[in-house]
């Protein structure tokens, strides 16, 4: 009974911390993996009941944090309502299925994505002009600044050389651009590793290895920023997307990364 009393004692402190700070935005962004192939209705109640303290927005409109089709956000959600009880916490989500790093670049560069053939970047417009478009509608006052980006996005720049090639530049320029753009100039980054086969039944990914190289070497130039693993998290039979353990498994391990991060602050 002691122990539980100063349990309770201690999440009311932690909650009276955090009582008069600003919301924890993170940013949730990338492409199918993050947009989430998982399944709502398969997550146990534990899962789909959402903490009290977070929030989920998506593409700028308030969302059921459980709902539908999922990605990592529920078990982020709930990881960091676990470390930060008391804090609120707003899940920004903006994600675009099959998209490569061409419609994330502030320059939408409509000329090469069409000499590529890249038919889903057609599809999706200039994806970094929606998501600057929905922060602000999301945050009309500008007076809230994101605190971390979270990225799950490659899989389409493996299938095309050139696009590999220039990975770390693009991915690189996104970084800096959002700090820039949302006046966030201290903002962290987790970059999740992409994992396909080089074949697969869906489609080649010929350039794996190049991507997850780029993906590894920006933390060696940028402090603010690491990369995660994203290897033994399960997959649909597609062996590209992850399915709901596998979302669930990739949620926790950005929120471990993340709160890694946020922590070097409070030292």
């Amino acid at each position: 009974m002691k122990i539980a009393l100063l349990a309770a004692l201690l999440l009311a402190s932690l909650a009276a911390l955090h009582a008069d700070e600003p919301p924890l935005v993170i940013i949730l962004s990338g492409q199918s993996n993050m947009a989430g192939y998982g399944k709502a209705a398969e997550l146990s109640n534990e899962w789909r009941t959402p903490p009290p303290n977070v929030s989920l927005i998506h593409w700028g409109r308030q969302q059921p944090l459980a709902h539908g089709q999922i990605g990592p956000e529920v078990t982020l959600a709930h990881a960091l309502a676990r470390g930060l009880p008391g804090r609120k916490i707003v899940l920004f989500k903006a994600a675009h299925g099959g998209t490569s790093q061409l419609v994330w670049q502030p320059q939408h560069d409509e000329a090469r994505i069409a000499r590529l053939k890249l038919n889903h970047d057609q599809r999706a417009g200039h994806a970094y002009a929606q998501l600057i478009a929905a922060w602000k509608k999301a945050f009309p006052n500008g007076g809230i600044k994101p605190a971390a980006l979270l990225w799950m996005q490659g899989e389409s720049d493996a299938r095309v050389p050139e696009l590999a090639k220039d990975y770390q530049q693009h991915l690189t320029n996104l970084i800096a651009s959002l700090r820039r753009d949302l006046d966030a100039p201290q903002m962290k980054a987790v970059i999740a590793e992409i994992n396909p086969a080089k074949v697969t039944p869906v489609s080649p990914f010929p350039c794996v290895d190049e991507v997850r190289a780029a993906q590894r070497a920006i933390p060696a130039k940028d402090p603010l920023t690491v990369c995660i693993s994203t290897d033994g998290l399960t997959k649909a039979s597609d062996q590209v997307h992850y399915d709901t353990a596998g979302q669930q498994g990739l949620g926790l391990r950005f929120a471990e990364a993340l709160q890694t991060l946020l922590a070097k602050d409070a030292r």
